[in-house]
């Protein structure tokens, strides 16, 4: 997730409301990286009010990062496809918008990998991180070295190097029976 990933998003979603769009499936499967701050910038779109996240940097006071006001204009219910390679700021997003009750998982248990680190350099020339702040969820569950467990759990075809990818997506057709059954916020 870029820097303007919340801006681009929400021109997306008005066109796509625009088009008649009742429900988002929002897809972060295999999204590794990105700045922490664009997943909270993320989850204030959906988000109206409420806890999005903790921060918990080591030799500081935990911090509450809240929704404020003007956060939460897309009210349209949302379904989160997620896997094992979701991390990061996709999950910083997803744990926000599951604990606020804006969103269900749909897939594979995530990473749990949302923390910041620091590279310290050590006199031979090597490296060491250290992770010097974690993540999280609004309820105060750790994300990090935990991850999220989908509501609707559902196993990605496995695929063997130099194989073609299966034809049918098992975790997007599970989101797409259930979606149907979801109501604005």
């Amino acid at each position: 997730m870029g820097a303007r990933a919340a801006e681009q998003t929400r021109a997306q979603i008005a066109d796509l409301t625009k088009h008649g769009a009742t429900s988002l499936i929002v897809d972060v499967r295999r999204t590794s990286g990105g700045s922490l701050d664009a997943g909270i910038a993320m989850a204030r779109l959906f988000v109206p009010s409420g806890t999005l996240a903790v921060r918990d940097t080591k030799g500081a006071p935990q911090e509450t990062i809240a929704a404020r006001p003007g956060d939460g204009t897309v009210t349209l219910p949302v379904t989160i496809l997620v896997d094992s390679g979701t991390s990061s700021a996709a999950e910083l997003f997803a744990a926000a918008l599951v604990d606020n009750k804006r969103a269900e998982l749909i897939g594979e248990h995530t990473l749990g990998r949302a923390s910041a680190q620091r590279l310290i350099r050590l006199p031979d020339g090597s490296g060491l991180y250290l992770t010097t702040t974690r993540y999280l969820t609004p309820s105060g569950t750790p994300l990090h070295e935990k991850g999220l467990a989908p509501a609707v759990p559902v196993d990605q075809p496995e695929v063997e190097f130099g194989q073609l990818p299966p034809t049918s997506d098992p975790v997007l057709e599970k989101a797409l029976e259930r979606v149907s059954t979801k109501k604005a916020a």
